[in-house]
C-alpha cells in the first residue's frame, strides 16, 4: 500500500494520494507495494495533471519494511521489493519534483505487516529516515508500548524527527483516541481524528474509536466541533478519501470530497491515481481551492434538523464563504434546506449586506445576488457545495 499526494503552500499539512492496490488491505491480507509500482505512480502524476493540481506526496504505508539488523538495529527496507534501497527511490521521486512518505509505528511491530516498529530507536529510526530524503512520517498505534501516553509517545518521535535537521512532516495515526485534537497541534502536523475510514457509507463499530464508527457520514457528523482544533500548521485528519470504490454512487462522491474540503482535511485518496476516469471528483479546482484558501479556517456544522437537514459553512478568504446544504439521511427522507445569508449560517457576514451571489462549484453554475440559496428535493448523501460572496 502506497499513497500519492500535496502539501499547500500556506501551511504544513494538505494533500496526500494513497493507493491500495488489488483490495488486499480490505480483506486483510499483507499490504503489499514496490519500488517499480511507487515509481509508476509518480510518473503517472506527472503525467494525468495531479502534480500540477498540487498533489505531490508519495507515501508508503505498511508495505516497505523488510527487518531490523541485529547489529547495528538500522530498520531496513524488503529488499525483494526495493532492491535499490529507499535513498534511490526518494531520489527519483524527488526528481519529479514530489515529496515521498514513509509508514511507522509507536510499538516495535506495525499493523498489518508485523514489520518492525520504531520503538525503542525512534532517534535512529528518525536519522535514517532523514538520510534516506523522507519528507513525511506517518506513525500507527498497534503495540504501543506500556507506561506512556498517546502525547508523550508521539512527543517523543516529534523530538527525535526534529533532531535530524530536516523538515519532515509528522502524521499521527492513533485513530481518534483520547480526543487528540486536543493535545495534537504541538505535536504533530496532521492527526486522525477518528478510527479507519472503511468503504461505506455507514459502518460498524471496530473498537478503534468507541466514539464513532468509520463509515463516511459517521466521520462528517463525527468532525461537528472540531473545526477549532485545526488550523495552519495542524491539521484534523478524517482518514482517506475513495472515489472509484464499487460502493460509491456520483452523491457519494461528490458529498464525500466537498467535506473533506470543507474541513480543510489532508486529501487522501486511496485508489489507484494512474486511472482517472472514474476519479473525477479530485480533480476539481475549486473544491481543492476551498480547502487550501489561505484563510485556513476549517468550517463547521451551522444546522442540524431532525428530518435530516444540515448546513455547514467556513469562511474563505476575500471575504468569501463556502457552504455545503446536505441531507444525512442514509436510505429515506428528501430534505429541502433554505440557506439564507445574511442571518443564518455565515460567521463574519457583513451586517450591512443583505445579499450574495452563489456559485454551485460541482454545477458550475453562478447564481445572481439573492438573500438566501434555497435546495429543494436533495436525496439521501446529496449535498451541495456552494461559494458565497456578499453584495452590498
Amino acid at each position: 500500500m502506497f499513497r500519492v499526494g500535496i502539501l499547500g503552500a500556506r501551511r504544513t499539512a494538505s494533500f496526500l494520494v494513497r493507493y491500495f492496490p488489488p483490495l488486499l488491505n480490505d480483506i486483510g491480507m499483507d499490504d503489499y507495494c514496490t519500488d517499480k509500482e511507487i515509481r509508476s505512480v509518480a510518473d503517472s502524476m506527472v503525467k494525468n495533471g495531479l502534480l500540477a493540481l498540487g498533489y505531490e506526496y508519495v507515501l508508503l504505508d505498511d508495505c516497505w519494511g523488510g527487518y531490523r539488523d541485529n547489529t547495528t538495529h538500522q530498520i531496513m527496507p524488503d529488499a525483494s521489493r526495493f532492491p535499490s534501497g529507499m535513498k534511490a527511490l526518494a531520489d527519483y521521486i524527488h526528481s519529479k519534483g514530489m515529496k515521498i512518505g514513509l509508514y511507522t509505528d509507536v510499538g516495535e511491530k506495525t499493523c498489518k505487516g508485523g514489520r518492525p516498529g520504531s520503538w525503542p530507536y525512534y532517534d535512529q529510526d528518525a536519522q535514517t529516515f532523514a538520510s534516506w530524503g523522507i519528507d513525511f512520517v506517518k506513525m500507527d498505534w498497534c503495540g504501543h508500548p506500556g507506561g506512556h501516553t498517546a502525547q508523550e509517545l508521539y512527543s517523543m518521535m516529534r523530538d527525535s524527527l526534529n533532531k535530524t535537521g530536516r523538515p519532515i512532516l509528522f502524521s499521527m495515526c492513533e485513530w481518534g483516541l483520547f480526543d487528540v485534537w486536543t493535545w495534537a497541534k504541538p505535536v504533530g502536523n496532521m492527526w486522525r481524528a477518528g478510527p479507519d475510514h472503511l468503504p461505506l457509507w455507514v459502518a460498524p463499530d471496530t473498537g478503534q474509536d468507541p466514539g464513532t464508527s468509520g463509515g463516511t457520514a459517521e466521520i462528517i457528523q463525527h468532525f461537528a466541533g472540531l473545526s477549532s482544533f485545526a488550523g495552519p500548521g495542524g491539521w484534523n485528519d478524517p482518514d482517506f478519501l475513495m472515489p472509484g470504490y464499487f460502493w460509491e454512487s456520483e452523491y457519494d462522491q461528490v458529498t464525500e470530497f466537498s467535506f473533506w474540503c470543507l474541513f480543510a482535511a489532508p486529501l487522501i485518496v486511496a485508489t489507484d491515481v494512474r486511472e482517472l476516469s472514474d476519479k473525477q471528483v479530485i480533480l476539481n479546482k475549486e473544491a481543492i481551492a476551498i480547502d487550501q484558501d489561505i484563510l485556513a479556517i476549517a468550517g463547521d456544522i451551522r444546522v442540524n434538523r431532525t428530518d435530516g437537514g444540515q448546513i455547514w459553512s467556513r469562511p474563505l478568504s476575500g471575504n468569501r464563504w463556502a457552504a455545503i446544504l446536505y441531507n444525512s439521511n442514509i436510505l429515506f427522507g428528501d430534505v429541502t434546506l433554505t440557506l439564507s445569508f445574511n442571518k443564518l449560517m455565515l460567521p463574519g457576514w457583513p451586517g450591512t449586506a443583505q445579499q450574495g451571489t452563489a456559485r454551485d462549484i460541482w454545477a458550475k453554475v453562478d447564481y445572481p445576488a439573492s438573500s438566501s440559496f434555497h435546495a429543494k428535493g436533495l436525496v439521501p448523501h446529496q449535498s451541495i457545495m456552494l461559494v458565497i460572496t456578499p453584495v452590498k
